[in-house]
């Protein structure tokens, strides 16, 4: 049988991986003394309520490599294949600390994949991954096709406030100030090597339009569903889903909240897309 395992970087909540039949390998969040285990002891939601209420601002700790040897032991020991589809090895440790555990192990049973992505679009690709073994492709099969749509990722994020970049040091007190009073928007791109700043738009409306506008200029495949990220915005991210069928966008739709690592610097009531690009 083949395995897939992602991590909680992936935004694929605890219970949604239970009934796609994968294992998540759950990062720590830690706010000065507190740490937590991502989305078993803190929810995505539940870390956007301790990140506007704590006077810390958040760290993570990736995946070791122990833990990491322990599951894959279990699936290796009962004949199974593994897939991995790990968060960018440009933003996190975890996709080495699993490259490091599966060495360990016979040649060829474990397939490590760097998604260079995270957020939506590593959900996007687990999600196609969990269609191609429940298909009955072979591990060789699934790892080929994930690899070769990672040059078609698209992923964005608009943020709504500066205050977290500027906690973060990602951006100048005074830059904040201006973008607060101006009501400016930065809008992301989330590459292999972090989050590029690419624009900025003024006033939440704008921040959706901007968003549709990507994607009728880039539409994507629409063999694949479009993954809508929210940073505890659930009710925004329903409205932008109606706006993207109003605007003509037949994909087929998935709504994930936005986990701690790009959460920690975007801050909450962030919007954004993930795709695989027509």
């Amino acid at each position: 049988m083949v395995r897939i395992i992602t991590d909680s970087l992936s935004d694929i909540t605890l219970e949604h991986g239970e009934e796609l039949g994968i294992d998540i390998m759950c990062l720590n969040v830690r706010f000065g003394d507190e740490e937590f285990v991502c989305g078993k002891e803190m929810t995505n939601e539940q870390f956007y309520e301790k990140l506007e209420s704590s006077p810390h601002h958040p760290a993570s700790s990736a995946v070791n490599p122990a833990q990491f040897t322990e599951v894959f032991s279990r699936y290796i020991e009962a004949g199974d294949e593994i897939v991995g589809i790990m968060f960018s090895s440009k933003m996190s440790a975890t996709y080495q600390n699993a490259v490091i555990a599966a060495s360990d192990f016979e040649s060829g049973k474990i397939r490590i994949i760097d998604s260079e992505t995270g957020l939506t679009s590593q959900a996007l690709l687990v999600e196609h991954a969990v269609k191609m073994r429940d298909q009955g492709k072979t591990a060789e099969e699934i790892e080929s096709a994930i690899r070769a749509l990672i040059p078609r990722i698209r992923t964005y994020l608009v943020v709504d406030t500066m205050e977290y970049l500027k906690r973060g040091g990602r951006i100048s007190s005074g830059k904040a100030l201006v973008g607060s009073l101006l009501h400016v928007h930065p809008v992301m791109q989330i590459v292999s090597d972090g989050a590029l700043p690419i624009g900025k738009v003024k006033g939440k409306k704008s921040c959706n339009t901007w968003l549709v506008d990507k994607l009728l200029a880039e539409p994507a495949d629409l063999d694949y569903p479009i993954v809508i990220g929210h940073s505890n915005a659930i009710s925004r991210a329903n409205e932008f889903e109606n706006q993207l069928r109003e605007a003509g966008i037949k994909n087929d739709f998935l709504t994930n909240c936005i986990g701690p690592i790009i959460g920690t610097h975007a801050g909450p009531n962030c919007l954004g897309i993930g795709y695989i690009l027509k």
